[in-house]
């Protein structure tokens, strides 16, 4: 295919991918304001001037310039307003009952964790490519502890301390462990399909910069796979549920590593993001609803960390309200979301900034 319509095809699917994940969230919210009586003003896909639309009731219907993402306005919750709408209408946000605008605020975030699940269980159960347990030796550094162990690559690892191993990250979980305490570990290897006897390697607790404590890179061997419905949907939750565990991780790895680095974790924004659907969807349709799953519940757990301008941030402004029965001054609501929206561009546009030297090999 001509390097153009790879392109274009990536850019149509980022775009969809995109728009599908923000617009199912932002149904959540309008979906509960409506049934808990709060007034919908507009439900909107895209953002800038407005192309087209249609008006049902009292809500208008409408299709924007910028074709990313989406928004709900609902009447009286303008987080970025010195002075909101709607004060003293009964229909409005800030109206109804605390517990109402929590679930309001946490619907969107619940329909992005729906829609993670539905689509890795259709992944699973039509199937796709997944890590078939196996976690494989990719590179042994030179003069490391697992060079001198006798490690090669190819070298499958089953065990370590005669803990069965099924994925790369519980290896490194445990070998870090024992870094820490300068003990030796011993892995239970298969070479060539068969096993070999067990080798023993003393990790090392301040490793060179690159390299691992026991100067291995790791893989988790892909291949195609397609269960039950059932497997299927215990597949989604488990995924799902290691997706939310490894995010809840990044920050003390992130603190660890320096802020990132060769040791640390990567992180990525949207142009990693194209960059990854274009990649992705070379391997067909399952492995490309595995993305928009694993995208979702990024930014589920991603939105209802309690920073100003997230929902999480403006749940916790309603939680304080509840408890205290009384709510902060607007002004002040206001301002603290507008810095924290800010804040958020910042991270952004640093993130992106890292973005392109990754793509551009700098």
């Amino acid at each position: 295919m001509p390097p153009f319509l790879t392109d274009l095809r990536t850019l149509v699917l980022f775009v969809f991918t995109f728009t599908l994940i923000v617009a199912v969230h932002e149904f959540g919210h309008y979906l509960t304001g409506r049934l808990l009586g709060m007034k919908v003003l507009e439900f909107a896909i895209g953002f800038g001037p407005r192309l087209f639309g249609v008006r049902r009731g009292e809500i208008d219907y409408t299709v924007r310039a910028a074709p990313l993402g989406g928004y709900v306005r609902i009447l009286g919750q303008d987080d970025f307003a010195l002075q909101q709408e709607g004060i003293g209408d009964p229909r409005a946000f800030t109206s109804k009952p605390w517990w109402s605008q929590a679930i309001v605020l946490v619907a969107g975030v619940t329909m992005n964790v729906i829609l993670a699940l539905v689509v890795l269980t259709i992944a699973f159960a039509s199937g796709t490519t997944a890590p078939t347990g196996d976690v494989r030796v990719d590179q042994v550094s030179t003069s490391s502890p697992a060079e001198k162990a006798g490690i090669l690559v190819g070298d499958v690892v089953r065990a370590i301390d005669d803990r069965p191993i099924t994925r790369s990250q519980d290896l490194v979980s445990y070998v870090r462990q024992k870094a820490r305490t300068e003990s030796e570990v011993t892995l239970q290897i298969e070479r060539n399909g068969r096993p070999i006897s067990p080798i023993k390697a003393l990790p090392r607790a301040d490793p060179p910069e690159g390299e691992g404590p026991l100067g291995i890179r790791l893989e988790d061997v892909q291949g195609p796979v397609s269960v039950s419905l059932p497997e299927a949907v215990r597949e989604a939750f488990s995924l799902t549920g290691d997706t939310v565990a490894q995010i809840a991780a990044l920050p003390g790895q992130l603190l660890a590593s320096g802020g990132g680095g060769a040791n640390g974790p990567q992180v990525g924004g949207p142009i990693q993001i194209f960059v990854v659907t274009g990649q992705v969807a070379e391997f067909g349709v399952p492995t490309f609803l595995k993305l928009i799953g694993l995208l979702s519940v990024n930014l589920a757990v991603i939105n209802i960390i309690p920073f100003p301008g997230l929902d999480g941030g403006r749940l916790f402004f309603v939680l304080v309200a509840g408890i205290f029965r009384k709510r902060l001054s607007p002004q002040v609501e206001a301002a603290v979301h507008a810095i924290g929206f800010m804040l958020l561009i910042g991270v952004l546009l640093v993130v992106s900034f890292f973005d392109i030297r990754r793509v551009v090999g700098g």
